[in-house]
């Protein structure tokens, strides 16, 4: 399959995991993000179980080499505190277009660690689509957008280690394969958040008293919230192999996108759970920005 067409798969399951999120935090989560953590650490079980059923061969590998793969576990749990955090304390339109830096992190780590070149086709178009992004995430309603020098720096640490971890999974995988690393990095989620649940008394807590009071509504959304999550990671992991990271990444900038045309879905056909501003302002800027991003998207595709 093309990396383009396989790349643009992961934001559309992303964006869909977003308004389960929005659901969850609203009526369920108001106490702490310690049970969002928590899920996100216990759902890697089940998904390294299977990759360990079908493919076996995962345990063999030299045990220096299991301890930095479990690393990259760590690594890919950890970016949640700053960005939990700086969700807390900004709006959701304030904070998630700052993660439109990741893809500047990844052009660098990526030539640093793996030696990746983007042509300068390639940098025009990323930059297209990056623009886009931010734009069609923004409100331009003549207000002014203040935005804290704490927000922006929990943010930018967010995104590096969202970088420094899809960089690493990269280099592991080519020396070896992509279920291996991707059954290490599981259990090493899995092994940070049993550690997060003996030792952090706040997110058990918050964990523990969740389920009690909503457990079967909680379980069902966050089994499927994670599973689309889980599924959205391996195909844009996989897709890191086929495509220099910088531009695989740069497609994820098309999750607004598809969050507008969720949010468009649901505004028109179920107003009692979303409603949208669809004023002709707002939506003269999201097709400027939409059409700005398919552009790049295009000549990406063309490079």
């Amino acid at each position: 399959m093309n990396w383009l067409l396989l790349a643009f798969i992961a934001p559309l399951l992303w964006a869909i995991s977003n308004f389960i999120d929005k659901f969850l935090i609203s009526k369920y989560f108001k106490g702490g993000s310690g049970t969002l953590v928590m899920f996100s650490c216990f759902i890697a079980l089940p998904v390294a179980i299977l990759i360990l059923i079908f493919k076996p061969s995962v345990l063999d590998v030299n045990i220096s080499t299991a301890l930095l793969m479990t690393l990259i576990g760590f690594i890919s749990i950890s970016y949640l505190f700053p960005y939990l955090k700086a969700l807390n304390q900004a709006d959701t339109s304030t904070v998630i277009p700052i993660f439109q830096i990741i893809p500047v992190f990844n052009y660098f780590l990526s030539f640093i660690i793996l030696g990746e070149i983007l042509s300068k086709s390639q940098i025009l178009a990323s930059l297209m689509i990056l623009i886009g992004a931010v734009g069609i995430s923004l409100k331009f309603d003549g207000r002014k957008t203040k935005l804290r020098g704490n927000i922006v720096f929990l943010m930018i640490l967010a995104s590096l280690i969202v970088s420094l971890n899809a960089v690493l999974f990269k280099f592991f995988a080519i020396e070896l394969d992509y279920w291996t690393v991707s059954f290490w990095e599981y259990l090493g989620s899995l092994i940070f958040g049993i550690i997060l649940f003996i030792g952090v008394k706040s997110y058990r807590s918050d964990f523990i008293s969740s389920l009690k009071r909503n457990g079967k509504n909680i379980l069902g959304l966050n089994t499927i919230n994670e599973t689309v999550n889980v599924i959205a990671v391996m195909i844009f992991s996989y897709a890191l192999l086929l495509a220099p990271i910088a531009l695989v990444s740069v497609i994820n900038g098309f999750q607004p996108f598809f969050v507008f045309l969720i949010g468009l879905f649901l505004t028109i056909f179920a107003p009692h759970l979303i409603k949208e501003d669809l004023s002709k302002k707002i939506l003269l800027q999201k097709v400027v920005f939409i059409l700005l991003m398919f552009i790049g998207a295009y000549l990406l595709q063309s490079s």
